[in-house]
């Protein structure tokens, strides 16, 4: 008689990942690891998430109902009220990081400290990570084509300067990628 050891942390991780990406090949033709992170997506992948048409959008909803054992993307609208606010708040962090880290790949955003987390670490405790990690400014680079015009708009709203920059973001990232 053979025994295999079993870690439960991996046999956990497995479940997870399977839970969070089960269908992330078909609609993203990429599954990540249970560890991986967005900066570790492929550039395609990642621009793909970032305009969040209607499968990327299902593939960021299937991590985030997957965590918390709620099923695929498609059964957010079913969710009770309390589920599908708390999917909507982790989806948005989601959202923002992807795009973020978009920015930061166009070195037009310094990578925020939020970035060392994987993708479902991010779904999961979305909460804390906004508390702890997300509380740093956005600070927009030099890199960025229009920075000089926008250079007095950072010193009073940082934030809303670096989300007004997302479809210019967008549609470099695409560019770069052609």
């Amino acid at each position: 008689m053979s025994g295999r050891v079993v870690s439960l942390v991996e046999a956990r991780n497995h479940k997870e990942a399977a839970a969070s990406y089960g269908r992330w090949k078909q609609r993203l033709g990429h599954t990540p690891g249970h560890d991986e992170r967005l900066a570790d997506l492929p550039d395609p992948v990642l621009a793909e998430l970032a305009e969040l048409g209607h499968q990327a959008t299902l593939a960021l909803y299937d991590v985030v109902l997957g965590v918390r054992g709620l099923g695929p993307g498609e059964r957010y609208p079913h969710l009770e009220a309390r589920d599908k606010l708390e999917a909507l708040d982790a989806f948005l962090f989601l959202v923002d990081q992807v795009r973020f880290e978009l920015m930061a790949r166009l070195e037009w955003l310094e990578p925020t400290k939020v970035r060392r987390h994987s993708i479902i670490d991010m779904a999961k405790n979305h909460r804390s990570i906004a508390a702890t990690e997300g509380q740093e400014p956005l600070r927009l680079t030099q890199s960025y084509p229009e920075y000089d015009q926008v250079r007095r708009r950072l010193e009073r709203e940082p934030e809303a300067v670096v989300r007004s920059v997302i479809p210019q973001a967008l549609s470099a990232f695409k560019k770069q990628l052609a």
